[in-house]
This record gives C-alpha cells, structure tokens and sequence, in this order.
C-alpha cells in the first residue's frame, strides 16, 4: 500500500471544555478501590457556517490488562454517565477505553493546546 498526503484542510475550532473528572470504583469509594476515571471534553467546531459540538468520553482504566468484562463494566458505566448528562450516543459523543500512559499522555496534550490557544487569544498588544 502506497500513503500520500492529501490536501489542507482548514478546521476552526470554536472552543475546548474540559467537564470535572468522575471516578469509577469497584466496590467503596475509595483511593484503594479506585478501577478508573471518566473524562469528558467537548470540542465545538464550525461545519458549513454552523456551530457543531463534539464529545469525547475517555475511561482511564488503572489496570494495564482488564479481562472482557471488565472492559464491558467500564463502558457500561461510561454509557450510564452519558444517559444521566443527556448525550446522545449516536451522534455527537464517542467513547474511548484507554490505559493511563496513553490517557494522561492524550489529556495532558490537549491542555498544553488548551494553555497555548488561551495565551495566543488573550496576548494584548
């Protein structure tokens, strides 16, 4: 298979929120039963003139293998979070099961482009 680069397209990203954090425990709340956490952003994006948003549910899951069920456990409990937020699954939010390296790798990315877009937008000449 041959990659080749297409063309530029521009993307206007209107805003980036980033919703608190909710924990997911396996039995107490507790530190010690801590099995991952769900975050939420919302990207808003111009598409065709119109304002459009996009949602990213990501569970940061603590262990680095998880059996099935699991796995199964923890988009259920993703999905639970989205019914009681009123997102429609369908359309507008995607859900990611990822490990912590790759999550706080992500996360933290996107802040740093969070922090780097707010300076741009409040430097004052």
């Amino acid at each position: 298979m041959s990659l080749t680069l297409g063309k530029e397209i521009a993307v206007s990203t209107s805003y980036i929120k980033s919703n608190p954090a909710v924990p997911i425990y396996k039995g107490e709340e507790t530190l010690e039963n801590l099995f991952g956490m769900i975050y939420h952003i919302e990207i808003g994006f111009y598409e065709k003139e119109k304002e459009k948003i996009k949602e990213y549910i990501i569970v940061d899951f603590k262990d680095y293998t998880l059996a099935k069920a699991d796995k199964e456990d923890l988009l259920d409990k993703a999905r639970e979070y989205c019914k009681i937020k009123g997102k429609d699954l369908e359309s507008n939010v995607e859900i990611f099961l990822l490990d912590n390296e790759e999550t706080e790798s992500f996360v933290e990315k996107l802040f740093d482009n969070m922090k780097f877009i707010r300076g741009l937008t409040t430097k004052r000449g």
